[in-house]
């Protein structure tokens, strides 16, 4: 993601989805957010006024997607995307892309499957990447695999407003949607 001109904040705490009592009652990536928004209006900082905080993208992985969906109810928070993890849509009020491992315990995909169908009122997508386990998606093709390269379009459209990436998501043949690596499924935001 940093390779494409994002920047990228990662929590060191193993548990993203807990609130943190010592930081407020914050999740951790909800305190980082914080932090990199001070700094882009810090006149000593170096990040001042260099950072687009207009469009902020929330991306995890396992526990770390249960927390970017707990921190999408945050109003800053543009679009996000997950992967083999989610949690309740209790605040979701942005694009979202969720992602699960084909070889992964049926009923993660089930559980993922199911927030995306939830979702109505803004873009949805859900994609089983049928080879993958809980990591595995980490090794495919490194940034030509299905994942990353999806993750990076999807942030691309949605925060970049980068409109070549489009055609990954949108229309009847989305290009996702047609690689035999996938299972799509999209709600009629996107099929338009």
């Amino acid at each position: 993601m940093a390779s494409h001109g994002f920047v990228v904040i990662a929590s060191l705490s193993s548990i993203t989805s807990v609130a943190d009592p010592l930081q407020g009652n914050r999740l951790p990536g909800i305190v980082g957010l914080d932090w990199l928004i001070q700094q882009a209006d810090d006149p000593a900082s170096p990040y001042y006024h260099h950072l687009d905080t207009a469009h902020i993208g929330a991306l995890g992985h396992s526990q770390g997607g249960a927390a970017t969906c707990i921190s999408a109810s945050d109003p800053r928070i543009s679009a996000i995307a997950t992967v083999s993890g989610t949690s309740a849509n209790t605040g979701i009020h942005q694009p979202t892309l969720l992602f699960c491992g084909g070889k992964e315990a049926a009923s993660v995909c089930t559980n993922i499957k199911a927030l995306s169908i939830s979702i109505t009122t803004v873009p949805s997508m859900f994609v089983d990447n049928l080879a993958s386990d809980h990591g595995g998606w980490l090794y495919q093709n490194g940034a030509k695999g299905p994942d990353i390269f999806a993750m990076t379009a999807w942030f691309r459209y949605w925060l970049m407003d980068d409109t070549a990436q489009r055609k990954y998501f949108y229309g009847s043949a989305c290009t996702l949607c047609t690689d035999t690596r996938l299972e799509v499924a999209r709600n009629t935001l996107l099929t338009q």
